[in-house]
């Protein structure tokens, strides 16, 4: 049922592609995020239910979510989508080894479907047509961006197994949010008349792609580890280029095609460990 859930929200993502790209023709991505939080943090408020909030740990969670987004949206600025798309991806292989600092022992299966779904997220950011160009400054921001999220899954699959995810969804929502509207007002993004076309990103991305998703998040991590979590994740771009391809008619090369297939055979290699554990009862 994790795995179930996890490739349900990489699903998502994959589909919020087209909606946010169309979108930030319109909107500043700061100004994009602080909405697209707000509303996620709003949906999640009958979750905090509870008296006792883990307010540590969504404070570390949510700086370093927010710090994926910011440096990923920044770096896109002066590198291409291709290389942002490769190097971000490449988060998956940096899971397992953030993991192990945690104190996490990961079996050869999930090295092998590390391994696999690397690959094929290279193949698709590296498979495609044109040229990769972009800028060292651009790369290092990514790179930055790819740890940031590395760390956010590690840390995510040692908190939700010994901290109610219901309390510390919105809370860390809730700092993204604050974090973004900041970034928004120092930049000058802050507007208010936002076409049809952006609030409905907005409604897409802020109740399926953050409050939903974050939450199947949390619990599958509560029920299965962080590398078999990266390791599944990796599904997104593979999810991202199926949309792309039905929705704006963007083209797969058999280059592309390969590691979509390497990405899904990663999957298959990981989806038999961990089987049958569960996790604490976090409703």
């Amino acid at each position: 049922m994790a795995t179930l859930a996890l490739v349900l929200i990489t699903a998502i993502w994959g589909w919020t592609f087209v909606p946010v790209k169309e979108a930030m023709a319109e909107v500043g991505p700061f100004w994009f995020l602080a909405l697209r939080f707000s509303l996620a943090f709003l949906c999640t408020l009958p979750l905090l239910r509870r008296r006792n909030w883990p307010w540590k740990e969504a404070i570390i969670l949510g700086l370093f979510l927010f710090g994926g987004y910011f440096s990923q949206t920044w770096g896109l600025r002066y590198t291409t989508a291709q290389k942002s798309g490769l190097i971000t991806g490449l988060s998956v292989v940096l899971v397992p080894l953030v993991a192990r600092l945690f104190g996490e022992k990961s079996p050869w299966q999930m090295w092998l479907g590390v391994v696999l779904s690397g690959l094929g997220v290279a193949f698709l950011a590296l498979g495609g047509e044109g040229s990769l160009g972009g800028s060292v400054f651009g790369d290092l921001l990514t790179v930055i961006c790819a740890v940031s999220f590395a760390v956010y899954i590690a840390l995510l699959a040692r908190y939700s197994k010994s901290t109610a995810i219901g309390p510390l969804l919105p809370l860390q929502l809730f700092v993204v949010a604050g974090l973004s509207f900041v970034g928004a007002e120092a930049n000058g993004e802050v507007q208010w008349t936002l076409s049809f076309r952006v609030w409905q990103a907005l409604g897409i991305t802020g109740i399926l792609a953050s409050a939903l998703a974050y939450y199947v998040l949390a619990w599958a991590e509560s029920r299965a580890s962080a590398t078999k979590t990266a390791v599944i994740l990796a599904m997104e771009p593979v999810f991202a280029a199926i949309f792309g391809w039905a929705l704006l008619g963007e083209m797969l090369t058999p280059f592309q095609l390969g590691g979509a297939l390497l990405v899904l055979a990663g999957i298959v290699v990981v989806s038999t460990v961990d089987r049958g554990k569960r996790g604490p009862d976090n409703r």
